[in-house]
């Protein structure tokens, strides 16, 4: 039998929002769509679906039409429509308490204060899911996370995901236990 997984990458829909710091998970599936040729398999109000199936593992791809702050409408959602439980999720997160570039696999843990991941705990009323959390580093004056998260990343950070950091989450993600 299969391992499905649900894959989300946290993010904001709107353009302007796609480079930024706060858009790396959303950005990581993205990529892998590109490198695995994935074609859309569903669109709807709450987001676009791609599939890639990989030897035993079917990995559903989310890219969210939802803003971060209730992008657990969009996840629960899928995960309905699918049949998959919370265990079946993974969910991939900036996180500005890592190093840039490090990534970290949590299991059960708490959101961390990232609103994302606040959402799908409040709204699958669990926290009981894989979370990816990509370091996106914390160089910022205190009181300016915010500014910080939503700057644009610059040519370095932007390569280093794509050539890098997106191959290391495919690869965490097929050796899931």
């Amino acid at each position: 039998m299969k391992k499905k997984y649900l894959v989300v990458g946290l993010g904001n829909p709107d353009k302007k929002f796609e480079y930024t710091r706060h858009n790396i998970g959303n950005l990581i599936i993205k990529q892998l769509i590109l490198k695995t040729k994935t074609k859309l398999y569903l669109n709807n109000k709450f987001g676009s679906i791609y599939i890639i199936y990989n030897n035993y593992i079917k990995l559903i791809l989310l890219l969210s039409n939802f803003y971060m702050n209730n992008i657990g409408l969009s996840v629960k959602y899928f995960l309905k429509k699918y049949k998959l439980k919370s265990k079946n999720l993974i969910v991939l997160s900036d996180d500005i308490y890592i190093k840039f570039g490090k990534i970290k696999l949590k299991k059960n843990s708490g959101s961390g204060g990232h609103n994302g991941l606040k959402s799908i705990n409040n709204i699958l009323k669990t926290k009981k899911y894989i979370k990816i959390k990509i370091g996106i580093g914390h160089d910022f004056k205190y009181g300016n996370q915010n500014k910080y998260v939503l700057n644009i990343m610059n040519k370095k950070e932007l390569n280093y995901i794509y050539n890098n950091i997106y191959i290391s989450i495919y690869n965490i993600i097929l050796n899931l236990k």
